[in-house]
């Protein structure tokens, strides 16, 4: 997680807003969590924040990179 903020820095994209994420829900409609795309360079990389935790990230609108990558409750999925 600490690369790819180190990349985000380095591209001066960690400030910018998240624009590209889903949100993941079950067969029944319960809501797991939202799934963030962040781009580098390179490739794009995928951060899960489980639900409820993913609510208080769009209180003030869409969070930035950061934001998002240092949420103590986010994950990088391979």
């Amino acid at each position: 997680m600490q690369l790819l903020i180190k990349k985000l820095e380095k591209e001066n994209k960690l400030k910018a807003k998240a624009s590209k994420y889903t949100q993941v829900s079950d067969e029944q409609g319960t809501i797991q969590g939202v799934l963030f795309f962040v781009p580098t360079d390179s490739r794009e990389s995928k951060i899960f924040v489980p639900a409820p935790y993913h609510e208080s990230l769009f209180t003030h609108g869409d969070p930035s990179y950061q934001q998002v990558l240092n949420h103590k409750e986010a994950m990088l999925l391979k």
